[in-house]
C-alpha cells in the first residue's frame, strides 16, 4: 500500500511517499513544495494543486494522509492551512484515495510512542523504523513522512511478521 503524506502549508508544503513493508516502511520519495509569497493566494494554491495533482498522477498512491488544521494563535495563518487541506482534500475525493486526518499528537503517539513527543524524537524513531537518505530534511518534509507512516499504520498495512 502506497501512502502520499502531506503536512499543508502555504509558504512550504511538506509531501512524502511510504509503503508498507516488512516490519520497516518504505520510504519512496519526499520533499517540499515551496511558493512564492509575493503571488496571490489564489495563485499559490492554483500551484500546490497542479504539483500535487502531478504527484498523485504520477505514484498512483492508494491513501492520502495529511495533518488536521490545529489550533493557531495566528487565525490568518490556520484559515490558509485550511485553504491548503481542502485542495490536498478536494484531490483525495478526485482520484478515489482513502483519506485519513490525523492530529499532530496522534502522529506524534503514532510514531514516537508518545503524544508530546518533541520533533527531534520523532525524527529520530524515523530514522529507525523508515530507511531514509543521507539527506538533511526541512520539517515540513521530516512532518509529511511521519505523516505518511502514520497513514500506513492506521490503514493496517505494515506487516509486523
Amino acid at each position: 500500500m502506497k501512502v502520499l503524506g502531506i503536512d499543508p502549508g502555504i509558504e512550504r508544503l511538506g509531501w512524502a511517499l511510504v509503503e508498507s513493508g516488512q516490519k520497516k516502511f518504505r520510504y519512496i520519495d519526499s520533499g517540499t513544495k515551496k511558493t512564492l509569497k509575493s503571488e496571490p493566494i489564489e495563485k499559490r494554491l492554483l500551484d500546490i494543486n497542479n504539483f500535487l495533482e502531478g504527484l498523485i498522477k504520477k505514484e498512483k498512491p492508494d491513501v492520502l494522509s495529511i495533518e488536521k488544521v490545529f489550533f493557531s494563535k495566528n487565525v490568518k495563518t490556520a484559515l490558509i492551512i485550511g485553504e491548503v487541506r481542502g485542495v490536498a482534500l478536494m484531490l483525495s475525493s478526485k482520484y478515489n484515495l482513502k483519506l485519513l486526518e490525523f492530529g499532530p499528537a496522534e502522529i506524534k503517539l503514532a510514531i514516537a510512542g508518545y503524544g508530546g513527543a518533541d520533533k527531534k524524537s520523532v525524527h529520530n524513531m524515523l530514522k529507525l523504523t523508515v530507511s531514509l537518505p543521507d539527506k538533511k530534511f526541512l520539517d515540513d518534509e521530516t512532518d509529511a513522512i511521519a505523516i505518511a507512516c502514520c497513514g500506513v499504520i492506521h490503514s493496517g498495512a505494515l506487516q509486523m511478521r
